[in-house]
């Protein structure tokens, strides 16, 4: 059948019309009053092909969220990331941030994100799981992992012997190309693996050892002409676990790269045949742990000598058993809870910690006068290792304190924005600096921006939350640091009436770890083990400065804001 040229005409009017509506209809809509970029309002991709082009320049995607806030002078901002999606809200500023995550808990919760991230590797685990009883119920599983007696009196010395044989590998190295640069970014990662493996399970996979000992039988290296020159050193065979739980953690990235998101991951789960094997593996792995500690603590009973507490696993199938019995019923060997805790507890427990010890050699060598400071503190606290010539024993480590060491380590984690956001969701509508926010919208705060990295924006005292504004407490020195872009680790610390330095971990804004109940739940045992490790290699070590052109101070944040390398020059430090 033949149509007139009036007919075709009005069809593609209409056609044009409902095209051009639908586009309209697709395009981003912006939460009213919020700040954000008008060009990105006005495209389909939102703001997502200004991140794609920073991303493939600078290879990191949160310090973009910061570039958008400086760019429209403001401390919060609406972006559009995903395509066809509500925008995300991003703010930076710390005591909004304090607010938002320790007061207003009935208002906002864990965002989806994680879930994005998180739910394909551990549908169960309690970072992925709204603020209800099964959250809380995990976290019971996992509370005594985090108490004082395990982490001083187990962990501490599973931390010690890693740590040692990390020194004896860069001993090693040090061997065989005296006075030469070289990457230690994996070696950092060999023991923090080896750590969490030991905390986990209680046996050693010794992946530092048995590099130590592989470079132990070499006579000499072919150098490079140049000291400066970077030396590639060999590697014994890696177990298999290394390649598995770096498959698993590598795979969350695509939850940020891909415009599928969590579907893209769910996909290569199922259909990659790599990650296939990593998760077959972690999965064997984990339930044969758990069978080995069932045989032992399914009654609950710890007063038998060979029934002692070694690890993780142990502490909490024995806690599985304990909160079964006050319920009145059989403890869950099958327990979906437990297995995704013991997987989430491996899988995030050296990724950060290795990340986080990374950039701390990096302002060692770039700071001398501090490494140098940090070194006569650990001596001065250490008294009678130093006189003996001997390292400082696991107990000593995790119970003297060191006001320089504390401050140190804050001062690394803040200025290196390692985790550079935290996120929560909207349960309801609601406010944020004066703007009105959307129940279901995720609000990105920001911990590299303006208020912790530069100095904090103006806002008006009004626009704040009541309870924000109730709680001004420390926010009012924070203030004060108009250096916030430097590193300084003695803003942590402060003199007491009795004139001695102690160290304050309010002095400034931080917010690596989170804050409130969903603050990161590992956080006792990372700064643990950066207390053991920072101890032991400074102890050792003297980290020389090497040229700018090899130091190399970029970074990659899809996740945590990791350093592309740690490249060092090492001289061992004689102890008297």
């Amino acid at each position: 059948m033949a149509f007139s040229p009036q007919t075709l005409a009005l069809l593609a009017s209409i056609l044009a019309i409902a095209g051009f509506l639908l586009y309209r209809a697709a395009l981003p809509k912006p939460i009213p009053g919020i700040p954000y970029n008008e060009k990105s309002a006005r495209s389909l991709f939102g703001d997502a092909p200004d991140l794609g082009k920073y991303h493939s320049k600078t290879h990191e995607v949160i310090s973009f969220l910061t570039k958008r806030l400086q760019e429209l002078n403001t401390p919060i901002c609406q972006v559009w990331v995903k395509p066809f999606s509500r925008p995300w809200v991003v703010i930076s500023d710390g005591r909004e941030a304090t607010d938002i995550m320790s007061r207003r808990g009935r208002e906002f919760d864990r965002s989806n994100f994680f879930r994005d991230l998180f739910e394909a590797l551990s549908p169960h685990h309690q970072s992925i799981m709204p603020t209800n009883d099964q959250w809380r119920y995990n976290r019971r599983l996992m509370a005594d992992a985090m108490s004082s007696p395990f982490l001083n009196n187990v962990a501490s010395h599973r931390l010690h012997e890693s740590t040692s044989d990390l020194v004896s590998l860069l001993r090693e190295k040090v061997r065989l190309a005296p006075g030469h640069v070289f990457n230690m970014y994996k070696d950092l990662q060999f023991c923090t693996m080896d750590v969490i493996w030991a905390a986990t399970f209680g046996t050693e996979l010794g992946i530092s050892q048995s590099q130590a000992m592989y470079l132990s039988r070499l006579d000499h290296m072919e150098l490079p002409n140049t000291s400066d020159s970077l030396v590639n050193f060999p590697e014994n065979d890696l177990p298999e676990v290394w390649y598995m739980l770096a498959a698993i953690m590598g795979s969350c990235e695509v939850v940020m790269t891909s415009p599928l998101g969590r579907w893209h991951h769910l996909l290569m789960i199922k259909f990659y045949p790599s990650m296939r094997r990593a998760l077959t593996t972690r999965d064997k792995l984990i339930n044969s742990k758990l069978t080995e500690a069932w045989k032992t603590f399914a009654d609950g009973d710890t007063t038998n000598e060979g029934n002692k507490v070694r690890c993780v696993v142990d502490m909490i199938v024995e806690r599985e058993t304990i909160l079964a019995k006050k319920q009145g019923k059989e403890p869950d060997r099958k327990s979906k809870y437990l297995f995704d805790e013991m997987a989430g507890f491996l899988n995030a427990g050296y990724e950060t910690t290795s990340t986080a010890l990374a950039w701390g050699i990096k302002y060692l060598m770039g700071y001398q006068d501090m490494q140098e400071k940090l070194r006569e503190s650990l001596r001065s606290a250490h008294p009678e290792a130093a006189a003996q010539g001997i390292q400082p024993s696991a107990e000593a480590i995790a119970k003297v304190h060191v006001p320089y060491l504390e401050a140190f380590m804050e001062e690394a984690i803040r200025h290196s924005a390692l985790v550079s956001v935290n996120i929560r969701m909207a349960t309801m509508d609601t406010e944020v600096l004066g703007y009105r926010i959307p129940k279901g919208t995720d609000v990105w705060m920001l911990t590299n921006g303006p208020s912790y990295c530069s100095p904090a924006l103006q806002i008006d005292e009004n626009e704040r939350s009541q309870s924000s504004r109730d709680f001004k407490g420390d926010y009012d020195r924070w203030g004060k640091h108009d250096d916030l872009d430097q590193f300084r680790p003695e803003r942590w610390l402060f003199q007491n009436e009795k004139g001695e330095t102690e160290f304050d971990s309010r002095a400034a804004p931080m917010h690596i770890f989170g804050a409130g109940v969903r603050g990161c739940y590992g956080k006792k045992l990372a700064y643990l083990e950066m207390r053991v490790i920072y101890t032991l290699l400074v102890w050792n070590f003297h980290f020389d400065r090497i040229p700018e052109t090899l130091m190399d101070w970029k970074a990659q944040d899809i996740i945590t804001h990791a350093p592309q390398n740690v490249r060092v020059k090492l001289r061992e430090v004689k102890m008297s």
